[in-house]
């Protein structure tokens, strides 16, 4: 989730937090828990995350 291809992800969160979302988190999907890094890379997925929350 680079900046130059999603922008401040920080910023978004902050965002989204004042906007009335609750527990928004971004989690990263190549830590092993859906698959790992050399299968992230080989994928082209490598750095991908989920940006998740409540409202």
């Amino acid at each position: 989730m680079g900046k130059p291809r999603y922008g401040d992800m920080d910023a978004s969160i902050q965002k989204l937090r004042a906007e009335g979302y609750e527990d928004v988190r971004l989690i990263d999907i190549t830590d092993g828990m859906s698959m790992g890094h050399k299968e992230a890379v080989w994928l082209g997925l490598a750095g991908s995350a989920l940006l998740v929350g409540r409202k």
